[in-house]
């Protein structure tokens, strides 16, 4: 039990984010069967990559590497760059439309959240330590709560194509998937002793928890994406504030994370790669407000990128299942006993 509890949190932690607060803002109120599809999709996903191995160990980029290749894995650290730097014009743009809520124009705080967040990462990348993640995590969880309480006029009209942003809250998921147990581990040798693997009952766990972490973040996202009845009077200063200082550090993060995938692409230092991302950035929000584009429009940059990194990982997951060596069976025949010390092929 203390297992599925353990990897319960682990995928809760691994998708809870900014879009808690982000998906809300930008595209409530969603219909049930909206949220519960991209949810389903999520836990079928999940269940055919932790056949093939998962991706826990290595996360989604190793898992491509080792099943279709360098240039796949490429692939998807170059979609993880493009979704990562064009999100941050919707991260940019919500914070600016809470700080707005004080005073000013919201693209103009928008903006100044992008260069603020870019500015920070660049300059001071130490990442965030462990307790300021949690605070953070548990801000934007308060803030998104805040705001559901709030209220807004249910209305089930949204079209279908907002189960593609949808799927931004879902970042994370790709790399957190276990293995399953009784599974083939790659590298292992038949006959001979390796390394410690844990055994099937972890394995069993840690996908239950897995599972259940997706089933609760997906009753999450329905619940906030379905807010109640307005309710008026209620001073929202406070709340606007801290919505819009979570989501410039979630920018700062995101940043960040964009940095690595440059190095990882280029070779180049992290920096560059930072400026990079936020140049994309702030081009994508300024053509965004130059057409009147919403959030919700420029969700569908990052919710592309994503679906894209989980279409790759699930044909890479194919690839491995339906590749796989079948074990030898000894014939009746072969009954001669293999003399010691000799030389025997490599399988």
């Amino acid at each position: 039990m203390r297992d599925v509890t353990a990897a319960t949190v682990r995928t809760l932690a691994a998708v809870l984010g900014a879009g808690a607060l982000l998906l809300p803002s930008a595209l409530a109120p969603v219909p049930v069967g909206h949220s519960a599809v991209v949810a389903l999709v999520v836990a079928l996903w999940c269940l055919l990559v932790a056949r093939a191995g998962g991706t826990a160990r290595g996360g989604a980029v190793g898992f491509v590497r080792r099943r279709l290749g360098f240039r796949a894995a490429r692939t998807v650290t170059g979609l993880y760059f493009a979704g990562f730097a064009t999100g941050q014009a919707a991260v940019a743009l919500t914070a600016g439309e809470f700080a707005a809520r004080l005073g000013g124009d919201a693209y103009g705080w928008s903006v100044a959240v992008l260069l603020a967040a870019a500015t920070w990462a660049t300059y001071r990348p130490r990442p965030l330590s462990t307790p300021v993640r949690r605070l953070r995590l548990a801000a934007v969880l308060a803030a998104a709560g805040g705001w559901w309480a709030l209220g807004g006029a249910p209305d089930t009209t949204a079209s279908w194509w907002v189960l593609l942003p949808l799927l931004f809250g879902w970042v994370g998921i790709e790399g957190a998937v276990p293995g399953r147990s009784g599974l083939h581990i790659e590298g292992a040798v038949p006959g001979r002793a390796g390394p410690h693997i844990e055994g099937s009952a972890p394995r069993r766990a840690g996908l239950a928890g897995t599972l259940l972490g997706v089933t609760a973040a997906a009753a999450l996202y329905a619940v906030l994406l379905r807010p109640p009845a307005p309710l008026a009077d209620l001073p929202l200063a406070p709340l606007a504030l801290l919505s819009a200082l979570v989501l410039a550090l979630y920018c700062r993060t995101n940043l960040q994370s964009t940095g690595a995938r440059w190095h990882e692409l280029t070779g180049r230092p992290q920096a560059q790669g930072t400026a990079t991302a936020a140049t994309l950035a702030l081009v994508t929000l300024t053509l965004a407000h130059l057409g009147g584009g919403t959030a919700a429009v420029l969700l569908l940059l990052p919710g592309s990128a994503t679906a894209a990194i989980l279409a790759v990982v699930a044909v890479a997951a194919v690839r491995h299942l339906t590749n796989r060596p079948k074990e030898k069976k000894p014939h009746d025949h072969d009954h001669h006993r293999p003399l010691e010390g000799a030389a025997r092929p490599r399988r």
